[in-house]
């Protein structure tokens, strides 16, 4: 029996748009964790601004630079197994 991505021909990577949502939603939620454990002192905000910006540009590298991006889609369409005779 075969499993459901061989099945339906789905990707084996996660898709850029979910890779997107993650980035919009871990990014804020570190900051404020960070926000929340370290005090506010002068030092301690330099250091939350930099692990912040680092994130994010770590982030969006690693989102654009996927492959799913560079790659033109396959043009073979898959029938449903539903359909196959």
């Amino acid at each position: 029996m075969s499993s459901i991505r061989e099945e339906y021909d789905l990707p084996e990577r996660t898709p850029v748009p979910v890779r997107h949502w993650a980035l919009m939603l871990l990014v804020p939620a570190l900051a404020l964790v960070l926000w929340l454990v370290l005090p506010s002192s002068p030092v301690f905000v330099a250091v939350l601004v930099l692990v912040v910006l680092a994130s994010v540009f770590a982030g969006v590298r690693g989102v654009l630079g996927s492959r799913a991006l560079h790659q033109p889609p396959r043009r073979n369409p898959v029938t449903p197994p539903s359909a196959r005779g």
